[in-house]
């Protein structure tokens, strides 16, 4: 039987709710209300201090003429990647990632579907519109370090176009999934906007629509109205999604949940390389059967190393378009550092760790197992060293084809030798970050370090996340060398020598090299440091001291029982040999005495005179009672 539309929000709002308060009384408000304070504080103070801290002046008047001509483009061509991704969600069964209750009781119960999955839709909306806020007046705030225009223009229309991306993304994955797209045409449709917007940038096709969306954040230094079309179509998506979302496939929706609680998890945990194993198999990104070229039969003279690139030859074409887009993003960033915006190298850094991570998938497969690397007859550390040079060759193809993007013909082209050196150099560093992510695994459950103040394991956690990608970033130290001794060169000053250019590359190259080194000797001797290091804790923990000082009492007292029995079986052993018996020693008795005289038991007093009453030993009565008339 089945519920009218009022019963059906009537039960699940009560679900709901009681749900919500059981998980809201099980975190104290205090608690929330710290989280959310100190994450704004940081975010805030971080995004201030980052933008005033880096020196880049206003750009010249050609440079802003080139922004108002190719930044649409530029910026459409983010919408279209985000529409493209959201198709490709949404014909997987996504957005929506609900709990497993919600799945198998809730949609399954005599309600209105969706009025069950528009609950958490609209959730999943408020927060994605936060965060696309957010990352938008980030850029604002660092794109008016440049550019002319009015600082709350800047952050007011990025935030605006960051909301704008997301609904864009979100409504149309809700859409596919609520009509159930099928994957093929989800890839071709959104395939084919991206390839219009990065057409649209070449000048070789007409304005893609993704341009005029891509208008929005630019209009402190020119009003285009039809950016408005994409406000209007970035809503237009989100109510068709609300309006179809009932239509989600529960098959899929089950999958989603099962993958998503383990990715949550493991993200608490800070596993990346869980994550991305949860990930592949959210997108069911699976390797080819077959490789793009047939490998050679026989018995390699280096085993580890075919393997690894056996596994690179199988990679998926969605890996492989992934891997091509972000060779292009970390080429565009290098060539707005060399430009003069620095704030890009995060950026550049970021996109050639993320390929790096891909490229890191052999190694990643050995930490998986265990178990079958402790069975072999040398160290991990070995075998682990072994699966650099693939990781290393294709981080250098990577930085190359980057290189390649940096110095193609156009604005901000780098030169072909800078281009180059940096584009090895930052990919080298990212892979380098990559296998530090993947080798250290997560952070172990209870270790001597958790046990320590929340500071220094605050200081610990955001080391560990933020060590491995930042490697990437300092990787494009030597683009900004070779940019400086290019200012240097282009302003000479009486009195001091310049440096050329890729000479300053080279000698920022260096130190560089020394880290690629040191991440090796970390990897080969893994174990070994992480085992001397919990050697070291342990020495130093009092608690443990204790332990084994209680330890070595123990063992002395063992020892002393084990001495003394030793001596009594090498006695008897000797008895035995000489045919005669162990003798016991003469027991000595106590001489002969008087005996002790017997002690007399005193004898009880006499009772007081008086009546007596029970077993009280106190006279009853007044005292003038008790006295003989």
């Amino acid at each position: 039987m089945s519920l009218s539309r009022a019963e059906s929000i009537a039960v699940v709002g009560d679900l709901r709710r009681a749900r919500r308060r059981q998980r809201v009384a099980e975190i104290h408000w205090i608690d929330a209300m710290y989280q959310v304070y100190i994450t704004g504080i940081i975010a805030v103070v971080a995004l201030m201090f980052l933008s005033s801290l880096i020196g880049d002046g206003q750009v010249s008047a050609s440079v802003v003429a080139d922004v108002k001509l190719h930044g649409p483009a530029v910026c459409g061509l983010v919408a279209a990647l985000a529409l493209f991704v959201g198709l490709r969600s949404g014909s997987r069964g996504g957005p929506l990632a609900l709990e497993r209750p919600d799945v198998r009781h809730v949609l399954l119960a005599p309600v209105d579907r969706g009025v069950a999955l528009r609950g958490p839709a609209w959730r999943q909306l408020r927060f994605g519109c936060f965060v696309g806020a957010a990352v938008g007046a980030g850029a604002g705030q660092l794109a008016l370090r440049r550019l002319p225009g009015n600082q709350a223009e800047w952050m007011f229309f990025g935030a605006l176009f960051g909301v704008c991306v997301f609904c864009l993304s979100f409504g149309s994955a809700l859409v596919a999934s609520g009509v159930k797209l099928p994957s093929w045409v989800a890839t071709i449709g959104g395939g084919a906007l991206v390839a219009w917007s990065v057409a649209d940038i070449a000048g070789r096709a007409p304005t893609s629509p993704a341009t005029h969306v891509g208008s929005l954040p630019l209009w402190p230094l020119h009003t285009d109205a039809v950016a408005i079309v994409g406000v209007v179509a970035a809503l237009v998506l989100v109510g068709l999604g609300m309006a179809t979302v009932a239509g989600t496939s529960l098959e899929a929706a089950e999958r989603r949940t099962s993958l998503v609680g383990q990715l949550r998890f493991a993200v608490t945990l800070q596993d990346l390389r869980t994550v991305m194993v949860l990930r592949r198999q959210l997108a069911q990104e699976r390797p080819r059967s077959r490789p793009w070229i047939p490998a050679r039969s026989g018995h390699p003279r280096f085993p580890v190393f075919q393997r690894g690139l056996r596994s690179t030859l199988r990679w998926p074409i969605g890996r492989l378009g992934r891997f091509a887009v972000l060779i292009v993003v970390a080429g565009l960033a290098l060539r707005g550092v060399w430009a003069g915006t620095t704030p890009l190298v995060i950026v550049a850094g970021l996109a050639l760790w993320l390929a790096a991570l891909d490229a890191a998938e052999p190694l990643g497969q050995e930490v998986d197992h265990p178990g079958r690397t402790d069975t072999f007859p040398f160290e991990r550390g070995r075998l682990f060293v072994r699966h650099l040079p693939i990781i290393f060759v294709v981080a250098a193809i990577t930085g190359l084809l980057a290189g390649v993007v940096t110095l193609l013909p156009g604005t901000a082209s780098v030169p072909a030798g800078e281009a180059l050196i940096v584009g090895v150099m930052a990919s080298v560093l990212a892979a380098c970050g990559a296998v530090v992510s993947v080798v250290q695994g997560a952070p172990e459950a209870v270790d001597s370090m958790a046990m320590t103040t929340p500071e220094i394991a605050g200081m610990r956690t955001v080391y560990r996340a933020a060590w491995p990608p930042g490697m990437a970033v300092i990787g494009t130290l030597p683009l900004i060398a070779a940019r400086a001794a290019a200012e240097r060169a282009a302003r000479p000053t009486a009195g001091t020598e310049t440096m050329a250019p890729i000479a300053a590359a080279v000698l920022a190259s260096l130190p560089l090299l020394l880290l690629v080194a040191l991440v090796a000797g970390w990897t080969r001797f893994h174990d070994q440091i992480h085992a001397w290091i919990a050697e070291a804790m342990e020495q130093a923990s009092p608690t443990k001291a204790a332990e084994r000082a209680s330890a070595e009492r123990e063992e002395r007292e063992r020892a002393a029982l084990a001495r003394i029995e030793a001596e009594k079986a090498a006695k008897t052993e000797e008895a035995a040999k000489t045919g005669g018996a162990v003798k016991a020693a003469p027991k000595t008795r106590p001489k002969a005495g008087p005996p002790p005289a017997a002690k007399s038991k005193p004898k009880p007093s006499a009772p007081p005179k008086g009546v007596q009453g029970g077993k009280s030993a106190k006279p009853i009565g007044r005292r003038r009672d008790q006295e003989p008339s």
